[in-house]
């Protein structure tokens, strides 16, 4: 049998290496701010054949005098231009400049000016969420497991289910660092808080599915080593998380390819998380565990 619980220390090795790359990008690359949380303008656009003519809205921002931050397609008719905030006659000057390059047909469907205070105050309700729903994923796993056996602990699989959690929160904000360095579509904005939150939910789910196989098998053989019985319980759990997280990857991506630009950093957010989160419910929270065991002993 294949004891993967004894390999731990490299697992523990390449997520450390991920989670510096990922605080190294973060600081160095930055994150591609949205309008949502630096502030500035939304406008979306559409007229008929409009995504192909990307150039003449280009053109239309610099005659308005407008730094176009980001332009994304939504179809073959909509665009979706992120700018810095606009001024009234900034944004009828633009919207002027564009009917007359790309066809009176152009017309405005929505117009979203996002100012410094709006964008704040969901910075920080961001922050909260993500702090509110770990010690929420605490106490919730702690009070499910209550009855697992001595010398085991309710509490250290709520805390570490918790870490794999923001292990892989880091790896993930650090891809999304790298591939908004290289790529503007992918941007950090609503929609990426969103994201963490369903990457937060779809990982905890799957590390419990392997606590919760463990505490089957504390139940059944409590006299047994825990390191050999967790190692039992990601074997016969494992096939079950793959499979999961290969067939919800396998309609990201479908949604990635055809879902168009203006959710595609979303979509390929939750493809990085969904992957990372597979990894940390079977080789790291777990491996936590058993190591919190060992130190226990030790003392």
């Amino acid at each position: 049998m294949f004891n993967i619980v004894a390999k731990r220390k490299y697992f523990y090795l390449i997520s450390s290496l991920a989670i510096i790359a990922s605080i190294f990008a973060v600081i160095f690359w930055k994150l591609n701010f949205g309008v949502d949380f630096r502030g500035g303008s939304v406008v979306e656009i559409s007229a008929p054949g409009l995504a192909n003519q990307q150039d003449k809205i280009l053109q239309a921002g610099g005659d308005s005098e407008i730094s176009i931050d980001s332009l994304t397609t939504s179809g073959s008719d909509k665009i979706i231009i992120r700018t810095g905030s606009l001024s009234t006659a900034k944004h009828d000057k633009f919207l002027a400049n564009i009917k007359k390059d790309a066809g009176a047909n152009a017309a405005e469907d929505s117009y979203q000016n996002v100012g410094p205070v709006v964008s704040h105050d969901l910075t920080v309700k961001a922050i909260w969420a993500v702090i509110i729903a770990s010690i929420a994923i605490i106490f919730y796993v702690a009070y499910a497991f209550r009855k697992v056996p001595k010398p085991a602990s309710s509490w250290r699989f709520g805390v570490t289910a918790v870490v794999a959690l923001i292990h892989d929160l880091i790896i993930t904000t650090g891809f999304v660092a790298v591939v908004g360095h290289f790529y503007s579509f992918m941007q950090v904005d609503s929609l990426f808080i969103t994201a963490l939150l369903t990457i937060m939910g779809f990982s905890v789910h799957d590390t419990i599915v392997v606590f919760d196989r463990l505490r089957e098998n504390l139940i059944r053989h409590p006299k047994n080593d825990l390191a050999s019985l967790a190692n039992d319980s990601i074997l016969q759990t494992i096939s079950r998380s793959i499979n999961t997280s290969i067939t919800t990857i396998l309609v990201l991506t479908a949604l990635f390819v055809l879902g168009g630009s203006s959710i595609s950093h979303f979509v390929l957010t939750l493809i990085a998380g969904i992957t990372f989160g597979t990894y940390s419910s079977i080789f790291i929270a777990t491996m936590l565990l058993i190591s919190w065991d060992r130190n226990q002993i030790k003392n």
